[in-house]
């Protein structure tokens, strides 16, 4: 081989690299246009996440496929094998997602119907229960999501239902995860901006789009197929680029916890503090963005703490 042809090899490594990404970005984006769909993007978003960890730890596992499975399996696994997966590892992280997000969904539902709807019918004299129920519910939130994305990558490294759970290694990590955790959480809430912005496009789509109040309803309906699209891609890139880090800042802070480094007790604090400051202004978005555009299920579904859908 010669020197001129030296190049070629890894150039083609990186557009083969490139062409699977796009795939996959284009078959997560088609996935994530439904919430039953978006628990396989999950299911195979959490095998992704256990391939990071593994990479971290020096091991090369294979990357996961949307449908097909290993070669070396038999028949039915070696073409099934890859969806089966995915519906077994979505379905699972739905379930520890929605177990673990139900002690602060729930109450903000329940604010919802009692601020709005009991405002509405003249309930004056159980005002306070809305914001009663609202307050607690961000509490809740706030301790939960301190936890929450090094919870969701253990069980991805481990591949067990449930082991969200498993609070004795999920709060190790998260003690070893240091202002590598804060970045996360500023960087998961920053990228929640263009959703909060998706929620208002219908209140402000005609200063948007000039005319749009004259259009077809063929052509509205255009509109919306597009903007679902865009926002489907965004959705799925995103997540996966954060899962992916959330991924290898575990791996990273179960390395510390193995070999004892012992994180200092004021740097654990102060991140603390951080951290609960960084997921309050995610409960200010998701709030402000419900008073803009109401749909219930926001509430429980955001992509920060849910699936990877936002219709």
């Amino acid at each position: 081989m010669t020197a001129g042809e030296a190049p070629a090899v890894p150039r083609a490594g990186i557009l083969a690299r490139a062409l699977r990404c796009l795939i996959d970005l284009i078959l997560g984006t088609l996935l994530c246009l439904t919430p039953v769909t978006a628990i396989l993007a999950l299911g195979w978003l959490m095998r992704r996440m256990r391939v990071s960890t593994l990479r971290r730890r020096g091991q090369s596992p294979p990357l996961p496929g949307w449908i097909l499975g290993p070669r070396s399996a038999g028949w039915p696994t070696s073409l099934l094998g890859g969806l089966a997966a995915n519906i077994r590892e979505g379905a699972a992280a739905v379930i520890s997602l929605s177990l673990a997000t139900l002690p602060f969904s729930f109450p903000w539902l329940l604010a919802w119907w009692a601020g709005w709807d009991n405002s509405f019918n003249k309930g004056y004299e159980q005002a306070f229960a809305g914001p009663a129920l609202f307050f607690f519910g961000i509490a809740i939130f706030l301790a939960v999501m301190i936890h929450l994305p090094m919870a969701l990558a253990h069980q991805a490294a481990t591949s067990r239902w449930l082991a969200v759970f498993e609070l004795r290694e999920v709060r190790r990590s998260v003690r070893h995860t240091g202002w590598g955790h804060v970045l996360f959480a500023f960087t998961t809430v920053f990228f929640a901006l263009p959703l909060f912005a998706s929620r208002g496009l219908p209140v402000f789509v005609e200063g948007i789009i000039p005319g749009f109040a004259d259009f077809t309803p063929e052509h509205v309906q255009q509109v919306e197929n597009a903007a679902r699209l865009a926002v489907a891609a965004y959705v799925f890139a995103s997540y996966w680029w954060l899962r992916t880090w959330s991924a290898r800042l575990y791996a990273a802070a179960q390395k510390r916890a193995e070999a004892g480094q012992t994180p200092a007790r004021t740097a654990r604090a102060v991140c603390t503090l951080a951290l609960i400051a960084i997921w309050f202004a995610l409960v200010v978005l998701i709030v402000v963005a419900q008073f803009l555009n109401h749909s219930w299920w926001a509430w429980a579904l955001h992509p920060a703490f849910g699936l990877p859908w936002y219709g």
